[in-house]
């Protein structure tokens, strides 16, 4: 299984997601992040994924929620999420990403991943949350389980 991440930082009525430019999930919008190295922590990977694509630094604190993607073609992901309401930096393209602020009510959900409007709310509305999802072989959803967690 592999591990990653994805940061989501908000400004006011705004989050930021960048269209993807090469590699994994080209041509789709998502948050920044991405793989965690072996013996690197979550919160570190997140922060250096961050900068390296979009050139902000978040300022994280404790992960918002968790989703596993069981897909039989890309492989299955455990992927902490994080929201973040504050960074340092300018935005910067980079060449893996194009980010964009985009307002929360306009998130081009049909040009994310299948599934990505299942959990994705649960970010806007900062409540901790767990999300599965199953993919079929033609990179659909056949089934999800997303549900709210308590803080901790």
């Amino acid at each position: 299984m592999t591990v990653g991440t994805l940061i989501f930082i908000f400004k006011g009525a705004h989050v930021l997601l960048a269209m993807k430019k090469r590699g994994f999930g080209v041509g789709k919008w998502n948050a920044p992040g991405g793989k965690i190295e072996i013996g690197e922590a979550a919160t570190t990977a997140a922060a250096r994924e961050t900068k390296e694509e979009v050139g902000l630094t978040p300022v994280l604190t404790e992960p918002l929620g968790e989703v596993l993607y069981h897909d039989p073609v890309n492989g299955n992901w455990k992927v902490t999420v994080y929201r973040a309401d504050d960074y340092q930096g300018q935005l910067v393209e980079s060449d893996e990403m194009k980010p964009q602020w985009i307002p929360v009510t306009a998130i081009p959900y049909r040009d994310m991943w299948p599934g990505d409007d299942r959990w994705i709310p649960y970010v806007i509305n900062n409540q901790p949350f767990s999300a599965e999802l199953w993919f079929n072989q033609a990179g659909q959803v056949e089934r999800h389980d997303v549900r709210p967690m308590n803080h901790a």
